[in-house]
């Protein structure tokens, strides 16, 4: 294997080159995160004002809403009057998916795509090779950061259906996997058997790195650590697909003896933010994504401050997506990082907008208040909070020991149901339901926190 190994990185260099300028985008990419921050400005404003133009001349939704002339002077964008365009839904782009589509459309390589529907009913929208390939470089980029490089041994333990395209792999998709040397792990449902699949697979492949499915790798964390299985040591470890708490980060550093890289984003817009090895937050990728952080009225979020993270994407002109709605709350940070990179900082995502809780009163609680009563809870192997009506709250746990049942842990409950009704209220009624799993949704994400009430 070792002697394979200097062939893969030379096969995969060769296959970046031929395929879509992976190669050549990575290599801009990684000269230019190092740009001072005048020249990094610059730089940001250049794809801005180049998409703007695009979209305002060729895409009817905005050409028919927003001129041109209304958002660039003398080639300056004037922000104010960006900020007053509207915010893009998913409900505006199933409403007016044609509209969106760029009309050089044909002279594209372009495809259709779907996300992946973690909260409700999946979107279309469309992408081309341009697109992708600075997707993939971006993706290169982040590896890099984690002290991967193409052609290093990588471990996917991943969690989606549709990528993972269970019974249809094809021979191409086999020898992509070998060329890139990657093995990728089915982790859609992480029972006792495939915990132990991916152990061995694990200590038998020993990779560089680990890119999992936050939920996945934690789980498997938590195997290994009560069972005190041995376990090969990667160099890194990359979460992503959902909220990384300190919890688990501590937890998988502490079994695998390694650190862990968070990364950020969507198949919508590709990745959008991810962790040098400063660890000081998640940088967001200017060069690729302009990201902004609101508050309800639609002014920017201070440093610290909980908004919505909206993003438009700055590489996708067969369809623009000028300052979508991701779905998700985050918050900025006030730092600079010590790496010297030009990005900004996220300081964290702290979950999806379907998160926030509402009490009887309208006050809205984030949904990470209610997540930490379940951090350190040792009979807790997984839970799901469920807020039905202002007045109604459902909990499914899953118990570490189901012998003992719920009745074993009345202290413990009681302690968190004060916790709960300080914030929703003294009326509120807590039920709570032993199962045996909470299964995934298709896309491989857990959701511990799901409000059906509307604000």
């Amino acid at each position: 294997m070792m002697v394979l190994n200097p062939l893969k990185k030379g096969l995969t260099r060769i296959r970046m080159y031929r395929q879509k300028d992976v190669f050549g985008k990575y290599k801009t990419l990684h000269q230019q995160q190092w740009l001072a921050p005048e020249e990094y400005e610059q730089y940001v404003h250049a794809k801005m004002s180049a998409l703007l133009k695009h979209a305002c001349k060729h895409v009817p939704f905005y050409r028919d809403n927003i001129g041109v002339n209304e958002l660039i002077h003398h080639n300056v964008i004037d922000w104010p009057r960006f900020m007053q365009i509207p915010l893009l839904t998913k409900e505006i782009i199933r409403e007016h998916y044609g509209q969106l589509i760029s009309e050089d459309i044909q002279e594209r390589k372009w495809f259709e795509e779907t996300s992946g529907g973690s909260t409700g009913e999946p979107i279309r929208f469309i992408q081309d090779e341009d697109t992708m390939s600075w997707m993939l470089s971006l993706k290169l980029l982040y590896d890099q950061w984690t002290g991967r490089v193409p052609g290093d041994r990588q471990i996917r333990l991943w969690g989606s259906m549709r990528d993972l395209l269970i019974g249809k792999e094809t021979m191409r998709t086999y020898v992509g996997r070998w060329m890139r040397n990657e093995r990728w792990i089915n982790a859609y449902r992480m029972d006792k058997e495939r915990v132990k699949m991916a152990v061995h697979s694990i200590n038998e492949y020993k990779p560089k790195q680990i890119l999992a499915y936050v939920e996945s790798i934690y789980e498997l964390a938590q195997y290994i650590e009560h069972h005190q299985v041995s376990i090969h040591h990667p160099h890194s470890i990359m979460t992503t697909a959902g909220v990384l708490f300190p919890h688990m980060r501590q937890t998988i550093e502490d079994v695998f003896q390694t650190k862990v890289y968070n990364r950020y984003g969507s198949r919508e817009v590709g990745d959008i933010a991810c962790e040098c090895e400063q660890h000081k937050g998640l940088h967001v990728s200017g060069l690729t994504h302009y990201v902004e952080v609101l508050r309800e009225d639609g002014t920017p979020a201070a440093p610290h401050e909980v908004g919505e993270i909206v993003v438009t994407p700055l590489c996708n002109f067969s369809m623009p997506l000028i300052r979508y709605r991701i779905g998700d709350l985050g918050v900025w940070s006030d730092e600079s990082c010590t790496c010297g990179r030009p990005f900004k900082l996220l300081k964290e995502v702290t979950g999806r907008i379907c998160d926030t809780f509402i009490n009887a009163n309208g006050t809205k609680i984030q949904g990470t208040y209610f997540s930490q009563l379940f951090f350190y809870q040792d009979w807790v192997k997984q839970y799901q909070i469920i807020q039905e009506t202002v007045e109604r709250v459902k909990v499914f746990v899953v118990l570490k020991h189901p012998e003992v049942g719920l009745s074993g842990y009345e202290a413990e409950i009681q302690m968190i149901d004060d916790q709960f009704k300080a914030v929703l209220g003294e009326g509120c009624d807590i039920t709570y339901e032993h199962v045996e799993a909470i299964s995934p949704q298709a896309s491989g994400k857990y959701r511990y926190l799901i409000s059906h009430v509307m604000a």
